[in-house]
C-alpha cells in the first residue's frame, strides 16, 4: 500500500497516483465484466438478433449525440419566412 505523507507537497504528488490507480481498477473490473458477458453471449442462439439490436441502439445513440452537439441547419421554409418578415414595408393585416 502506498504511503501518503502529512505534508501538502506529498498530497499533491500522491493524488495523481491515487486517481490513476482508481482508473486502472475501474478499467480492470470493466474488462473482467465484459469478458464474463462475452462468455455468456457465445452460448446464445439469438446472437445475430442481439448484434442487430445493439447496432440499432448504437446508431440511435449516435443520432441523439449529433443532435445534441452538432449545429442544426435551418430549414429552407424557416429561412424564407424570416426573410419575408424582415422586409421593410410589409403589411401585417
Amino acid at each position: 500500500m502506498a504511503h501518503t505523507g502529512d505534508g501538502a507537497d506529498t498530497d499533491r504528488v500522491s493524488e495523481p497516483l491515487l486517481v490513476a490507480a482508481g482508473m486502472a481498477d475501474l478499467a480492470y473490473s470493466g474488462v473482467g465484466a465484459a469478458l464474463r458477458r462475452a462468455r455468456s453471449l457465445l452460448g446464445r442462439s439469438d446472437l445475430d438478433e442481439m448484434a442487430r439490436d445493439g447496432r440499432r441502439e448504437l446508431r440511435q445513440h449516435g443520432e441523439l449525440a449529433l443532435r445534441r452537439y452538432a449545429p442544426m441547419a435551418e430549414s429552407h421554409m424557416e429561412l424564407l419566412a424570416r426573410r419575408a418578415a424582415s422586409r421593410p414595408g410589409r403589411s401585417d393585416g
